[in-house]
């Protein structure tokens, strides 16, 4: 599977994951929003609160991709 080229934006806490996608509301392209995966229970952010923040801030998901050492990768893009 060919990993999609595309700006990748890495949190590593739900705030961070919330003010980045407050800010760029208008951003016209999909984006990699980069998470840790549970192996990293401080920097973990789980797939159910990544969804609650992608809706309340207007975003939807669409693929995920396991990316190297801890790291996983979910496509996004602003409605």
């Amino acid at each position: 599977m060919t990993l999609p080229k595309l700006k990748r934006i890495k949190v590593t806490s739900e705030r961070d994951l919330q003010n980045w996608l407050t800010k760029n509301k208008g951003h016209g392209q999909d984006v990699m929003i980069v998470t840790c995966n549970k192996t990293s229970l401080k920097k973990h952010i789980s797939t159910v609160h990544l969804h609650r923040v992608l809706k309340e801030t207007g975003w939807t998901a669409g693929r995920s991709y396991t990316l190297d050492g801890n790291l996983v990768g979910h496509v996004v893009h602003h409605n």
